[in-house]
């Protein structure tokens, strides 16, 4: 059964529809929430214009501006929908580009078919996400998630509309200046392809096009975080590397499991070897990043390292992935007469499975809805708060309380003089949790307080062996003035 173009691709955003709901969004402050501090710090509602991170130099400029404009006009909870939008394009244009080389898709049931697998294999994950812990767009709205419009360009360039897929591909770029390298990978991969299809004039379109596209973004990566002097680059490098060695260290991370991901990636390509305007491209766009992560394996580069050539994977992972199984899926006989009947049904089990088990039975906001307990006890002191000292793990206090804080473990600068200073603060925090004399705790908070004026100090409750006055009521932690406490003004 096939149905007319428009009632098609309604039929599509439906399913992508029901998928995205299947997926719990985390709250908009939960884990990594770094790249929204420069959005909403300059707002009323908080205070972390004051907060030392968020006066560090922004990684994210059109990100900030995107997510700070959003809220602006309607209000926090906004991002939740664009987060959805994302989802649910993420679902229906790896189906199009699938859908463009796998005729057979066009069948509603087989279609349908095709979702309840998709929505299988992306919560399974294994087979979704990219290698190095990374994957393109999860439960947390971030840029990253912003990886999704390589598969909008990916099928516009399927459908020969050329300069939208460079717009497109530059746009994730955009959001997220680490996909900027993984740009150039894909557009090498459409000019070859153009090269070998001898379309010259669409060759030189396409490349000045991406060059005017990825140059603004380029400069202002280069300007604001490469231009740097040497020994300061390396030492950076050096501790970035050692705060993220599970995503940056190819040593580190790599396994045999990331075997398979290298397999599946290679046996899509035989799928669609013969269908050069997706092979050529898919295969440059995976070859430069599979050699380059050799490359950095034996070599080690601190550089090399740092660019994540292994980022590819988020986007032809689950590519690789949906290809092998439109193609298991094109060998089904349209003539079956169950398949209307197997269609429906795997549908809406998995569907329902998917849905309970994320916001019902593994409903994981419910533990961290906990931690907010905490912020609200220490908000009621909001006003005379200046700025907290905190144990370096607890990174939902920042951006839950809006309270400038000295320093997080989650939450670094990216230029690498000042990630230099962000571990001089980790450092003197740590030293200050981890003394148990009362002298030595004191000269570590003046050093700290010489840096940034600390107004209140949290402590776990267990490694808190003087005595002050608690303003929080609390198990677990307690909240004390820095003056009242330790006589330090």
């Amino acid at each position: 059964m096939e149905l007319s173009k428009k009632k098609e691709i309604i039929l599509y955003i439906i399913l992508s529809f029901f998928f995205a709901i299947t997926v719990q969004q985390f709250p908009l402050f939960k884990g990594n929430s770094l790249h929204l501090l420069h959005a909403i710090k300059d707002f009323e509602f908080n205070k972390l214009q004051n907060d030392w991170i968020a006066n560090q130099t922004n990684h994210l400029p059109f990100f900030t501006m995107f997510n700070h404009y959003l809220i602006k006009f309607f209000s926090l909870k906004i991002l939740y929908f664009v987060h959805f939008i994302l989802l649910l394009l993420c679902s229906f244009f790896l189906f199009l580009i699938c859908k463009t080389h796998f005729k057979k898709l066009s069948n509603v049931y087989l279609s349908i078919i095709w979702f309840a697998l998709f929505l299988i294999i992306y919560h399974e994950n294994s087979l979704f996400g990219g290698v190095a812990g990374q994957d393109i767009i999860n439960e947390g709205y971030q840029p990253a998630s912003f990886g999704v419009l390589f598969f909008i360009g990916i099928y516009f360039f399927l459908k020969k509309k050329n300069l939208f897929a460079v717009f497109f591909i530059c746009l994730a770029a955009t959001f997220h200046p680490t996909y900027t390298l993984h740009s150039g990978f894909l557009i090498s991969g459409i000019l070859i392809y153009l090269i070998f299809r001898k379309e010259f004039k669409e060759f030189f379109k396409v490349l000045i096009f991406y060059i005017i596209l990825i140059l603004p973004i380029t400069i202002y990566v280069i300007y604001n975080f490469l231009l740097i002097e040497s020994d300061i680059l390396l030492e950076g490098q050096k501790i970035l590397l050692n705060r993220i060695p599970h995503h940056a260290n190819i040593n580190h991370w790599f396994s045999n499991k990331d075997l398979l991901s290298v397999i599946t990636y290679s046996i899509s390509l035989l799928i669609v070897y013969k269908n050069k305007r997706i092979f050529l491209p898919i295969f440059i766009f995976g070859f430069v990043a599979i050699f380059l992560s050799v490359v950095d394996y034996f070599i080690s580069n601190n550089t090399l390292s740092l660019a994540f050539p292994w980022r590819s994977s988020v986007i032809l992972i689950p590519l690789s992935t949906t290809i092998i199984l439109s193609f298991l899926l094109s060998k089904i006989s349209l003539e079956n007469k169950t398949l209307k009947l197997v269609s429906i049904v795997l549908f809406v089990l998995s569907c329902f499975f998917f849905f309970i088990k994320n916001h019902y039975i593994k409903n994981l906001n419910k533990d961290f809805n906990k931690n907010l307990e905490l912020v609200k006890k220490i908000n009621k002191n909001y006003d005379s708060i200046e700025r907290i000292l905190i144990p370096d793990n607890l990174t939902y206090i920042r951006m839950n309380t809006g309270l400038p804080i000295f320093i997080d473990w989650k939450h670094h600068a990216f230029r690498y003089d000042e990630i230099i200073h962000w571990k001089e603060r980790l450092d003197l925090t740590r030293s200050f949790y981890n003394s148990k004399d009362f002298d030595d705790k004191k000269l570590i908070l003046e050093n700290i307080n010489k840096i940034e004026k600390i107004t209140h100090i949290l402590f776990y409750k267990k490694n808190f062996p003087l005595n002050c006055e608690n303003l929080i009521d609390d198990k677990n932690f307690i909240f004390v003035e820095k003056n009242r406490c330790f006589g330090i003004n």
